[in-house]
């Protein structure tokens, strides 16, 4: 299994703005049910709240059941049908997002249907976007988004990598990309040298690379640079020096970057991190302790 597929995923959908056209709730029988396909220009969430069918997508026949969340994008051709004895309550949206998502997807292998067990959860984000897409509020906008990221963070801690599937191609070559950055993370990291690791030339690399993760080669290592730090200075044996080197930078250049990403100088993080540890450890021990008594 590749590694490094959360993390691309989580790295899309951070930088991935999201639009909500629609949302509803749609109760389902044999005769409401078309005989056709169905093709959309948006993306569409579609949740089993109740009952059972099947949907028929890309010549699969995928069984729908209570708690089954489906994701199809735009321009994929679809149908729902329902045995005679069967009915189906869905609740779905539809939305748009700043990606070429098909693309991204296609090379990520994203399945597009999981089944959850928390059925309460999910159906109650699908109710808050209908709410706020008819009460269309000064605050509207942003609660329709944070439903949506709510959804999709279901979605990715619901999704289950197959193991025997084989990776694309741009996959493995990113997947490659990511390993030699988190290892080289001390050293002078170019664009020339991530593109060597992967045989491509420098500026098709930036396009390829940008194109998956949805940040420029380099904004990936300074993002990384500054993750890597932050865990660092929580350990008592590396001064802000020591850090700055081990994530390959001249002190002065780490601390004016770590300012501008945290907005706290190095220093000043170490003091307010070791100071919550301290208190949040004297509180576990007070528990303890009137747990004894």
């Amino acid at each position: 299994m590749i590694t490094n597929y959360i993390t691309i995923l989580m790295r899309h959908f951070e930088q991935m703005n999201i639009e909500v056209a629609a949302a509803a709730e749609t109760e389902l029988e044999t005769s409401s049910v078309r005989d056709r396909d169905d093709t959309y220009d948006c993306n569409r969430f579609l949740f089993v709240k109740e009952g059972s069918g099947k949907i028929i997508v890309q010549g699969k026949e995928i069984p729908m059941k209570q708690g089954t969340l489906i994701i199809l994008l735009s321009g994929i051709p679809h149908r729902i049908e329902l045995n005679p004895d069967e009915k189906l309550t869905l609740q779905w949206c539809h939305f748009r997002s700043s990606y070429e998502d098909r693309d991204l997807y296609r090379t990520l292998q994203i399945p597009f249907f999981i089944q959850l067990n928390n059925i309460q959860e999910a159906s109650a984000l699908f109710v808050r976007l209908r709410e706020e897409l008819a009460r269309d509020g000064l605050t509207s906008r942003l609660k329709i988004k944070a439903a949506m990221l709510e959804l999709i963070g279901i979605y990715l801690d619901n999704l289950s990598i197959i193991e025997n599937n084989e990776p694309s191609d741009d996959l493995q070559k990113i997947d490659m990309v990511l390993k030699y950055i988190d290892e080289h993370l001390g050293d002078n990291i170019t664009v020339e040298s991530l593109a060597r690791q992967v045989y491509l030339h420098p500026n098709y690399f930036i396009v390829f690379f940008k194109g998956i993760l949805g940040y420029s080669p380099i904004q990936y290592v300074n993002q990384r640079r500054m993750e890597t730090a932050k865990g660092l200075l929580l350990k008592p044996d590396c001064n802000v020096s020591a850090v700055a080197g081990k994530v390959g930078m001249q002190i002065y250049y780490f601390s004016r970057m770590f300012k501008a990403h945290t907005g706290l100088s190095p220093s000043r993080y170490r003091k307010q991190a070791a100071s919550f540890i301290a208190s949040a450890s004297d509180g576990e021990q007070e528990n303890e302790e009137e747990h004894e008594s």
